[in-house]
C-alpha cells in the first residue's frame, strides 16, 4: 500500500510539473511575452524547488514523512489555484514557484520513505515520474488542439492531489524520524565523495534534462513543427524515458549503476549534437531512452552507499541541486535564444559530458 501511495503521488506530481514545458509557447502567446521573458517562469519554479529542498533536507528528520507531505500538499494547492486563475505573468511566476516548492517537499519525503523500505525500486519509482512526462504533454496537446483552456487542466490536477491529501490521513506511514542532524554530522556527510560527487552530478544532469525538455518545443517549432506536434514529441520522449527507467531495475542486476550512468550520459550528449545537425526530431526519442536511467541510478547508488540517517539529507540536497541546475540551465538557455534557438542546446551537451567525467572520477576514487 505504501509503495502505491509513493508512486501515485510521484505520478500526479510529475504530470503537474511536466505540463509546464509544453505550455511555454501557450504562455508566450497568451501573455504576449518573448521566449527570453518567459524563461522567468521555469526559473522561479526551480528556485522554489531549490530553496525548499535545502530546508527539507534538514527538517525532514524532525517532522518525518507524513507531516512533510502535508506541507507539500498545501504549497501545491495554492500554486495550482494561481495557475488556474492568474491572468498575468506575475501570477504565473508565483504559481510556478509554489508548485516547484511543493514538488521538492513531496519528492524529498517520498524518496526518503522509499529508501527505508525493503528492496527499494528507484528505477520503477522514477518510471512513474516518466509516466507523468508522457501523460502531461499529451493532455496539453489535446487542450491546444481543441482550444481547451489550460486552466481546467490545473483545476483537474488540484482535485487529484486533494485525493492524495486525504489518503495521507489514513495510510500508515513509517515516519523514519531521526535526531536532527548537527552541523558536524552534516559536514562529515557532505564531504563524503559519494555524497558531493552525486550532488554535483544531479545538478548537471537535471539542469541538462530540465533545460532540454523546457525549450525543446521552441526548437521543434523552429524546425517547422506545429505547437501541438511539438508537445506530442515531448510525450514520445517521456515514453522512451520511462521504458528505460522500468528496465533499469533489471539491468542493474547485471551492470552496475556507474557503468549505466557513464554510458548513458556520454551517448546522450552525442545524440543531442546529432539532433541539432540533422534537425531530426526522432533522435530526441533515443535521447529520452538514454537519459531515463541516469537520475535513478545515481540516486540508487548514493542511497545504498550512505547510512540510513544520512539519506534524508541526501535526498533533500538532491532536489535542491536539481533546482539549482534547472534554474541555471533554463535561464541561460533562454538568454541564448536571443542568439539562435539551436545554440540554446549547447548547455545540456556540456552538462551531460561533465556528468560522464564526474562519474568516472568517483568510480576510480572508489576503487582506490
Amino acid at each position: 500500500m505504501i509503495k502505491y501511495f509513493i508512486m501515485l503521488n510521484i505520478l500526479i506530481s510529475s504530470v503537474i510539473l511536466n505540463s509546464l514545458a509544453p505550455l511555454m509557447p501557450v504562455f508566450q502567446n497568451r501573455l504576449n511575452i518573448s521566449i527570453s521573458a518567459s524563461s522567468s517562469i521555469p526559473v522561479f519554479g526551480v528556485l522554489g524547488t531549490t530553496i525548499f529542498s535545502f530546508i527539507m533536507s534538514i527538517l525532514i528528520s524532525k517532522f518525518g514523512v507524513k507531516k512533510s507531505n502535508y506541507f507539500g500538499y498545501v504549497f501545491l494547492f495554492i500554486g495550482l489555484l494561481f495557475f488556474s486563475f492568474s491572468r498575468n505573468l506575475t501570477g504565473i511566476i508565483l504559481a510556478s514557484f509554489l508548485v516547484g516548492a511543493s514538488s521538492s517537499i513531496l519528492f524529498t519525503s517520498l524518496t526518503t520513505l522509499l529508501a527505508h523500505l525493503d528492496n527499494p525500486k528507484f528505477g520503477l519509482t522514477h518510471a512513474f515520474f516518466g509516466m507523468g512526462g508522457i501523460i502531461a504533454p499529451f493532455l496539453v496537446s489535446l487542450s491546444i488542439k481543441y482550444d481547451f483552456s489550460y486552466r481546467y487542466l490545473y483545476l483537474t490536477y488540484l482535485i487529484l492531489m486533494l485525493l492524495m491529501f486525504i489518503w495521507n490521513f489514513f495510510i500508515k506511514v513509517p515516519e523514519a524520524k531521526y535526531e536532527t542532524m548537527k552541523f558536524a554530522k552534516i559536514k562529515k556527510t557532505i564531504l563524503k565523495p559519494v555524497f558531493f560527487i552525486s550532488i554535483i552530478s544531479f545538478l548537471l544532469y537535471s539542469g541538462s534534462e530540465i533545460g532540454l525538455v523546457t525549450w525543446i518545443s521552441n526548437l521543434f517549432i523552429y524546425f517547422g513543427h506545429s505547437a501541438d506536434k511539438a508537445a506530442l514529441s515531448i510525450s514520445m520522449f517521456w515514453i522512451f524515458y520511462t521504458i528505460a527507467r522500468f528496465l533499469s531495475d533489471f539491468v542493474v542486476k547485471s551492470i552496475n549503476e556507474k557503468k549505466i550512468v557513464v554510458f548513458c550520459s556520454l551517448f546522450s550528449s552525442v545524440l543531442i549534437v546529432i539532433m541539432l545537425l540533422t534537425k531530426n526530431s526522432y533522435v530526441f526519442l533515443v535521447i529520452g531512452f538514454l537519459m531515463g536511467a541516469i537520475f535513478p541510478m545515481i540516486q540508487r547508488y548514493a542511497n545504498m552507499n550512505l547510512n540510513k540517517d544520512e539519506v534524508g539529507l541526501l535526498n533533500g540536497v538532491t532536489y535542491g541541486s536539481t533546482g539549482i541546475g534547472g534554474m541555471i540551465f533554463s535561464y541561460f538557455m533562454g538568454l541564448l535564444s536571443n542568439k539562435s534557438i539551436p545554440s540554446m542546446f549547447i548547455l545540456p551537451i556540456i552538462g551531460l559530458i561533465l556528468v560522464f567525467f564526474l562519474q568516472i572520477l568517483e568510480r576510480r576514487g572508489t576503487k582506490t
